[in-house]
């Protein structure tokens, strides 16, 4: 009598994509979203999942803040002249709210949690170039702006940084007023929505560009200058002649691995990513057809072990970010850029 040879049956684990469904998107909403190209690469079915209303609904849920960057973008074109924000997701960039106020030159860009401010900049008054008081904010939530209360001095390019919840803005004022002079630096308490005046322990050194790089009680401030970016404390990011070049106050260096994008691009400018290690670089191609049509890249670069000789970057992901009708002209398109925390 043949014996009956009993099959083995192992049963495959359970996929998590067979758990129930709540459990899976709570479990994807604390995912962050720079995370979410490469879980794209998965599956379908993880694709469907990430577009999903109900992952949108269980972000909601738990309030899981995230980094975003918010960009002013000047496009200086007939159809789009006046300057316009957008906040960068998920690599496209989302315009946000119009503003409602003339655009200023040289005006000083911070943010806080979920707003953004935009401090002075620079008015004509009889012919005469001066700047201004004036101080607005977008809550990145609602998308709202409005009028803060002015500043106690004009003031164009100055630098500016939060600490402790406050704002401090120095310089960017009338030549009359010294490092020294209780004037020269003002901190606003949005709490109190006030101005008072502050004298800061300034030492100023110069760096690249010969933008001033200040600090002030061990904190480091920065001009806002466009195209730089500091990654980490003394080490510094910027855009020169379409190349990504990392430095400190004495050494600079092209930044290497990023032929993939540069051979045929050249990059206009760089911004900080919020992300550990990561700044994101950006550029343009027009398109010559019935009408000109102009594409905004950008793509994340991850910056590896680096010393004063030598620094590697590794494109993480590059994609197109916003395309318009028209043709830019100007190289650099991207006026300001800060980054938002909020639950988008």
């Amino acid at each position: 009598m043949k014996k009956i040879k009993k099959e083995s049956s192992s049963e495959s684990p359970p996929s998590f994509l067979s758990l129930p469904h709540d459990i899976v998107f709570n479990t994807l909403a604390r995912i962050p979203r720079t995370s979410y190209p490469i879980l794209y690469l998965v599956s379908k079915s993880f694709r469907s999942l990430l577009a999903s209303p109900g992952l949108e609904a269980a972000r909601s849920l738990i309030g899981r803040p995230e980094k975003y960057l918010h960009v002013c973008l000047n496009l200086n074109n007939k159809r789009n002249p006046n300057p316009r924000w957008f906040i960068l997701s998920q690599g496209e960039l989302i315009p946000t709210s119009s503003f409602p106020y003339k655009h200023l030159k040289s005006s000083s860009v911070v943010s806080t949690g979920s707003c953004t401010y935009i401090i002075g900049g620079e008015i004509v008054v009889n012919g005469r170039k001066k700047g201004s008081k004036r101080v607005f904010l977008i809550d990145c939530k609602t998308h709202q702006w409005r009028k803060l209360p002015n500043m106690r001095l004009s003031r164009k390019q100055a630098v500016v940084k939060v600490m402790d919840g406050k704002i401090y803005v120095i310089g960017g004022c009338s030549s009359e007023y010294s490092t020294k002079d209780e004037n020269y630096g003002e901190v606003y308490d949005p709490n109190t929505q006030t101005w008072e005046p502050t004298t800061p322990n300034l030492r100023s050194k110069k760096g690249y560009y010969s933008s001033k790089i200040c600090f002030l009680d061990s904190d480091s401030f920065c001009s806002t200058r466009l195209s730089s970016v500091e990654l980490e404390k003394k080490l510094w990011f910027v855009v020169r002649d379409g190349e990504l070049r990392c430095g400190g106050l004495s050494w600079w260096t092209t930044v290497r691995g990023l032929k993939a994008i540069l051979s045929s691009n050249d990059l206009i400018s760089v911004t900080n990513s919020g992300q550990d290690r990561r700044v994101i670089v950006w550029w343009k191609t027009s398109y010559n057809a019935e009408e000109c049509e102009t594409e905004i890249w950008c793509a994340q670069i991850l910056i590896g072990i680096w010393d004063q000789k030598t620094v590697n970057g590794f494109i993480e992901w590059s994609q197109s970010a916003f395309t318009f009708q028209g043709c830019h002209r100007d190289s650099e398109f991207i006026l300001h850029s800060a980054l938002v925390t909020h639950a988008y």
